[in-house]
């Protein structure tokens, strides 16, 4: 068995990437923004430009993403994983730096991570950044800078747990999934079966109910389902 989750907004108690951009980045961040919302550009282009706008040290950096909090139950979640056999990944259409960097403060660094490469071409005084994409697909209908329809593709027994834009194409293939916020409100208005939960004890609750129990809740179907 398979489980993937979402990064910011899921894990984390904010959008990492949205942290550094209001904190960090030149105000041209909010036009790039404002015309990936309305459709203009893919998300993948979205993220290289805006993250070519960060202007910051590599200590200011981490100073920021070292006051990120994530769930509080996530790393128990993580424990149950670990000691049941279920391979856990991160795949989040954010910055693998940003992401990697909180859960390292966290004392999770040995999670997978699947996400955006941020590059650094400068350490000494203020940085420069990229972003490489090594998990974009040509054939993305998001346009992601990491397609997780392709990172979840053959995984076969999985679940999936996110909230938001960026997870809506991953839950049309996972045959069971946890959603919040936005993709709570995508898999009702397509009639997507899903399991509600609003921090990883709920989760956590769920897996650990099918785990137990696999002949009467099978994993591969929903605990409970929309309406």
């Amino acid at each position: 068995m398979q489980a993937f989750c979402d990064f910011d907004g899921t894990i984390s108690s904010e959008d990492v990437t949205d942290l550094v951009l209001e904190r960090f980045a030149l105000p041209q961040w909010r036009d790039i923004e404002k015309k990936w919302v309305e459709g203009h550009i893919s998300s993948a282009e979205c993220m290289r430009r805006q993250i070519a706008l960060v202007r910051t040290t590599i200590s200011g950096l981490n100073r920021l993403l070292d006051d990120v909090e994530v769930d509080p139950d996530f790393a128990s979640f993580k424990h149950f994983c670990d000691a049941n056999g279920i391979r856990l990944t991160i795949v989040s259409d954010g910055v693998d730096y940003f992401i990697k960097r909180v859960l390292a403060n966290n004392g999770l660094s040995d999670v997978k991570v699947v996400a955006n490469r941020l590059v650094i071409h400068a350490e000494a005084g203020p940085a420069s950044f990229s972003l490489a994409s090594p998990f974009a697909s040509p054939r993305c209908e998001a346009g992601a800078g990491v397609c997780k329809c392709a990172v979840l593709d053959g995984a076969g027994s999985c679940f999936y747990v996110g909230d938001g834009r960026s997870d809506f194409c991953a839950v049309q293939q996972t045959p069971l999934v946890f959603a919040k916020a936005k993709l709570a409100t995508y898999c009702e208005q397509n009639r997507i079966p899903f399991t509600a939960y609003d921090n990883f004890a709920d989760v956590l609750t769920a897996v650990e109910a099918i785990v137990k129990n696999p002949s009467r809740q099978p994993f591969w179907m929903p605990v409970t389902q929309s309406a």
